[in-house]
């Protein structure tokens, strides 16, 4: 049964004593709504509220429902339990539902603000849904602990900043969005009908993209996410997005401000790396030392009081750290090492870090009554890498962050994992396999690249980038690999170190390689495609009157190698998708 409440005309201020039962209100001159006492479930439906401001609610269990998302703000105070909003022929809510929760099920909410102003601020409220109106580019700050954004045609990017952390991040609809910056952290981020989202940065436990993007293998997504949708392909979106919008930059690394609100939380109170140990390291009380350090204080500190304040955080990450404990160790040694810390100091933790990293200690599965008396043994991770471990269906960076620990040593590349002299790769167990299937090799490729496209360092870092940058393009040991090259070629158009030189050098390698024509013609088409070089197509002419090659495909290599670009564009021929030797395989198929 719902009951029909009209105000009267005038009147701004309504008491409800006793919500016990559905009821529909009425009343565009009222401003404020006072709720008592709640049946649990009752529904208080919001038809005409043109003047509406405030909704106070003094007891748990009521129901908030919209007709429609209200033109103006509206902030309501309490412990509601749930606000449902109409929108046309779409529902949107923020609920206590155990099954998705946005928000908690039984912890303490401020109040939640309903508005489509971009320029809101929380006050004392901690839930937004927003909708905002032709606003390209939404930035939100503050301490929210519920966001719920509901795009239109013309939002483009979301920046979130602050330092809380978010319990529950949704956007339930954003038809052009294509960039999410959430530069703190969430513990559920959701994107929902968001079909041409390219770039996802954020520190959480999960992130749901439903349903996939359109070009799911243009979706970068950065960051440190415990969990990301299992068909995202890391190391083919990592390899495949020319710019690395979502890769950490430079000016991130010596910063950290895009860790916002994530903290160091001393071991215990007493022994080293413990709150005792911190306090007077760092001459900070107890009281605000157990809700931990965020990271950019910490650094400040380390910097005011290095002796000290290094050995703390040093017997810290002495303990077994959690996966995100390390990645925090690895940001907060790379942002010292690139103000200048001492190398020798930063290497030792590094080292410790790695080895940590990659030989987990083992830890029990299962139940001890399933017929497995004491659990069953499973290791963690494979303890056998040479690389940075990290979960399936995971997004944690390490070796883009050292990559930049090493570019401030004088250390030499068999640092992150290669020979010096022959650029080998060092498996603990051997087994014969191209160079460019070595997971250490292609994350060198990856970080390396997405390194070279950001600036910030120091002019020492930025020669040893530059130089190891230019040495995937100019070192035989990887321009004459098909599999290496394949990864190079792809970023061609945009690797601000791929000069004139540089390119012949690596089209010069894919010529000398000793492999199959249609393996080198492949790549020499992707060189092609990307730069239009003159000595590429010179190469492919030579190339064109192979034997291994049918008619129709040297009629195609000769077209190319005569009109370049020009050929894909008039349609004489179609480009070569990158992954290139697997494309080319899959046309001679078709």
């Amino acid at each position: 049964m719902t009951t029909i409440y009209k105000a009267t005309p005038g009147e701004p201020e309504i008491n409800i004593t006793y919500l016990d039962d559905n009821l529909r209100f009425v009343g565009n001159d009222v401003k404020v709504i006072n709720i008592g006492e709640v049946e649990y479930g009752s529904i208080l439906t919001l038809e005409d509220i043109d003047s509406l401001e405030e909704i106070h609610v003094e007891k748990p269990g009521s129901i908030i429902y919209f007709n429609r998302f209200p033109e103006q703000t509206i902030r309501i105070k309490g412990s509601f339990e749930e606000i449902r909003v109409k929108d046309k022929n779409d529902y949107y809510n923020l609920h206590r539902f155990a099954s998705n929760p946005t928000l908690p099920l039984g912890g303490f909410l401020w109040g939640a603000i309903v508005t489509r102003d971009h320029n809101i601020e929380c006050g004392e409220m901690d839930a937004l849904m927003i909708k905002p109106q032709e606003v390209s580019e939404l930035k939100i700050d503050g301490e929210w602990s519920h966001i719920s954004v509901i795009g239109d045609k013309h939002l483009d990017s979301i920046t979130v900043t602050g330092s809380r952390i978010i319990r529950n991040f949704v956007v339930h609809r954003g038809p052009v969005l294509t960039s999410l910056n959430i530069r703190r952290r969430a513990l559920t981020c959701s994107l929902l009908k968001s079909p041409n989202v390219d770039t996802i940065i954020g520190f959480g436990d999960r992130l749901n993209l439903q349903p996939k993007p359109r070009k799911k293998n243009s979706l970068s997504i950065g960051g440190f996410w415990q969990k990301v949708p299992e068909w995202y392909d890391l190391q083919v979106a990592q390899l495949q997005v020319p710019h690395f919008k979502a890769h950490l930059t430079a000016n991130d690394i010596i910063s950290c401000k895009d860790m916002g609100g994530i903290t160091i939380i001393p071991h215990g109170y007493q022994g080293k790396g413990g709150l005792c140990h911190f306090s007077s390291a760092f001459e900070v009380s107890d009281e605000e030392l157990s809700f931990g350090i965020e990271i950019s204080q910490l650094i400040h500190l380390i910097e005011q009081n290095s002796e000290e304040g290094f050995e703390a955080f040093s017997s810290w990450c002495e303990y077994n750290l959690s996966l995100f404990d390390q990645y925090k160790a690895m940001r907060i040694i790379a942002s010292l090492i690139s103000r200048g810390f001492n190398p020798k100091h930063i290497i030792k933790i590094r080292n410790a870090l790695s080895e940590m990293n990659t030989s987990m200690p083992k830890l029990i599965i299962g139940s001890v009554n399933d017929g497995n008396q004491g659990g069953k043994w499973n290791p963690m991770y494979s303890g056998e890498s040479d690389e940075w471990e990290i979960p399936n269906n995971s997004v944690m960076p390490f070796g883009r962050v050292d990559l930049e620990i090493w570019l401030n040593t004088n250390l030499g590349v068999e640092f992150l994992g290669m020979e010096d002299n022959n650029v080998n790769f060092q498996p603990r167990h051997l087994r014969r396999r191209h160079l460019g299937e070595n997971k250490v090799v292609r994350n060198l490729l990856i970080s390396t690249l997405s390194a070279a496209n950001t600036v910030g360092r120091d002019s020492y870092a930025e020669r040893k980038l530059v130089s190891l940058a230019e040495s995937l393009y100019t070192n035989p040991k990887i321009n004459t690999d098909p599999f290496c090259c394949e990864f190079t070629v792809y970023h061609l158009g945009n690797s601000r170190v791929a000069t004139k030189p540089i390119i012949g050098k690596l089209i010069d390698g894919i010529a000398s390689m000793k492999t199959a024509s249609w393996k080198k013609a492949a790549l020499l088409i992707g060189v092609v495609e990307r730069t239009n070089s003159s000595r590429a197509r010179m190469v492919l002419k030579r190339i064109a009157s192979d034997k291994e090659f049918n008619s129709d495909e040297s009629m195609m290599i000769n077209a190319i190698s005569i009109a370049g670009q020009r050929a894909f564009e008039t349609g004489k021929t179609a480009p070569l998708r990158w992954p290139y030797l697997r494309n080319w395989q899959k046309r001679g198929t078709q």
